[in-house]
């Protein structure tokens, strides 16, 4: 009797073991899966960042900019602001 009683515990105790390791698992398994979610939610605002850079620094809008600000170019020979 005393036998069964000891092996009862000791499957009550291994069952106890998997199903703690398998709950951290799927507890693991739901947070990578959310940075992932997160990671490429930011990877696609570091592309649209990139390009709203692009877009501005295109050399037709930074001299559009420059003369609305009173600046002319260098090869003009002048200064102006």
């Amino acid at each position: 009797m005393k036998a069964a009683l000891r092996l009862g515990l000791i499957y009550w105790a291994v069952l106890l073991l998997v199903f703690a390791l398998g709950h951290r698992n799927q507890v693991e398994k739901e947070a990578n899966a959310r940075l992932a979610r997160e990671l490429q939610a930011l990877e696609a605002q570091k592309a649209a960042l990139v390009m709203e850079k692009w877009r501005l620094l295109r050399p037709e809008r930074l001299l559009a900019w420059a003369e609305e600000e009173g600046f002319v170019p260098m090869s003009l020979g002048r200064w102006s602001r």
